[in-house]
């Protein structure tokens, strides 16, 4: 076990490394250097294969099944426009399968992952999905180049289409799952992570409507934990003091 435990913290060590890496490549370089381009996609597939190694194991076939749905309609969104509008993976993210960089299942994976361990309705979900992809989807059609949009939009130039797309899809997968959530910490802080990852690099290109997106979704998760730890808690107390009822009476 102390083996598995410290190859747990290497990898968390390497996955900070690839955080603090990529915030200052994008906001201070631009993106990546020369011969690293590499490193976009490594981080979002080494996110989620920390997240998996972390998972409870009642969980982890969940979580793949959940990246696959959301990869399967990302092929189906590049070659028919639904449900996302039309749009097209650059060479930036790879490789690819059917025009859909594999990374996108580790992407749909994390997200999922998060979500889940935050709220329970399929519909509280899925805008919180949709939520987080406010701050992602601007940066990754400009400043991070990893998809391009066919038509433009309001936001940022990318289309309402998305952002309606994103909801019923994630609406769908968290509809089909029903089982009950194993309690995953490590998925909570590292969906965070990736919040503030985007959230920090928004601010830092310059997309500030995006990066105050973030930052309420950050301010969000602790209001929200702090409420739910609160709610068990008086739960907690209210039991305890009817099993000493019973007890008594």
């Amino acid at each position: 076990m102390k083996i598995v435990e410290t190859v747990r913290y290497v990898f968390l060590a390497f996955y900070a490394l690839l955080w603090v890496g990529g915030v200052q490549a994008y906001v201070l370089n631009g993106g990546p250097p020369e011969g690293l381009e590499w490193t976009a996609p490594l981080f979002l597939a080494f996110a989620a294969l920390l997240l998996v190694s972390f998972a409870p194991p009642a969980e982890r076939l969940v979580l793949l099944l959940a990246g696959l749905a959301g990869f399967a309609f990302e092929i189906l969104g590049v070659h028919t426009g639904f449900p996302f509008g039309h749009y097209e993976y650059t060479a930036v993210l790879y490789p690819k399968f059917l025009g859909v960089p594999f990374v996108l299942a580790a992407a749909w994976l994390l997200l999922f992952a998060y979500v889940r361990q935050m709220v329970r309705s399929p519909w509280a979900a899925a805008l919180w999905m949709t939520a987080i992809d406010l701050v992602i989807d601007p940066l990754a059609a400009n400043s991070l180049g990893f998809w391009e949009w066919e038509a433009g939009g309001v936001y940022y130039d990318v289309p309402w289409t998305n952002f309606a797309g994103w909801f019923l899809v994630s609406l769908i997968i968290f509809s089909a799952v029903r089982r009950p959530v194993t309690r995953d910490p490590q998925a909570c802080w590292l969906g965070l992570s990736i919040v503030v990852f985007f959230t920090t690099i928004a601010f830092g290109t310059g997309l500030f409507l995006a990066g105050a997106v973030g930052l309420i979704l950050v301010a969000f998760h602790f209001v929200w934990i702090r409420f739910r730890a609160s709610n068990i808690a008086a739960v907690s107390e209210r039991d305890a003091e009817r099993s000493v009822s019973r007890e008594h009476g």
